[in-house]
């Protein structure tokens, strides 16, 4: 252990360290761009961006992957995807190498593209803003359907909050599931876990699924068995974690 982080909110505390001021994305968000704009996001993300990941990666962390074999008949396929949020920038990286060869589109917070002069680049190798206002909503979900049918991974991070080098698996609602029982495909996990090796903390990540919508369950139930199966597998692979690079340590109630 490198040292300790007092907290109290595990749903809505975040230590990122990252402060930035929102950004509205409403109905004029232009989820929707020209031909010639795509080319050069493919550009971007597949000749610059996947392979820093690797580099950025591999000598950083050591980045390995377990029990990718899982998402290869689903290479034809859309699907989504759910994690725990723990690194930055890591967390930015892994889904392009978890999920290689397909491109993966990242929800995210307004605020990841309010850095000035970054919103196009952010858009481009794959961030989706998650509108913050109730009129943007329709447009993004077309947004993500039209996605699904290119048949792309949404990544999203369920945990909402980065608490870096967490070794838990933190509580998380079953809003975001409703996307794949919508959508009717398929979502996976991968489970950040942490090592020590004799020169770096390493990253093991474990990948799970198919989890599938029961039709036998109403629309409620089923989006909560998606949620609880994904956070069952989630809770299991974090078990495997192996070092505590930072100890987080609930503060006591505080009593008059």
């Amino acid at each position: 252990m490198d040292k300790s982080i007092l907290y109290q909110d595990e749903i809505n505390e975040d230590f990122s360290g990252i402060k930035r001021k929102p950004i509205k994305i409403d109905e004029t968000y232009p989820y929707e761009r020209s031909i010639i704009w795509r080319f050069f996001a493919s550009l971007l993300y597949n000749i610059i961006m996947k392979p820093i990941a690797y580099i950025y990666m591999k000598l950083r962390f050591g980045f390995q992957i377990k029990n990718k074999e899982v998402l290869k008949k689903y290479r034809r396929c859309g699907y989504f995807m759910y994690a725990n949020h723990t690194n930055v920038p890591a967390d930015g990286f892994m889904p392009s190498l978890i999920c290689f060869p397909k491109k993966v589109y990242v929800l995210v917070a307004s605020e990841n593209l309010s850095l000035k002069g970054t919103k196009n680049f952010m858009a481009m190798i794959g961030a989706v803003p998650i509108p913050n206002c109730l009129n943007g909503m329709r447009n993004f979900k077309g947004y993500l359907h039209k996605l699904v049918e290119k048949k792309s991974v949404i990544m999203i991070y369920p945990e909402a909050h980065i608490w870096p080098y967490y070794t838990k698996i933190r509580p998380f609602g079953k809003v975001s599931f409703t996307y794949p029982y919508l959508e009717d495909v398929p979502c996976f996990t991968f489970t950040v876990t942490y090592h020590k090796s004799k020169i770096r903390t390493k990253i093991i990540a474990y990948v799970d699924g198919p989890f599938n919508s029961k039709k036998d369950l109403n629309k409620s139930d089923s989006i909560e068995d998606l949620r609880n199966q994904a956070y069952e597998a989630m809770t299991r692979r974090s078990k495997l974690s192996s070092y505590e690079k930072i100890k987080y340590i609930k503060k006591e109630c505080e009593t008059k």
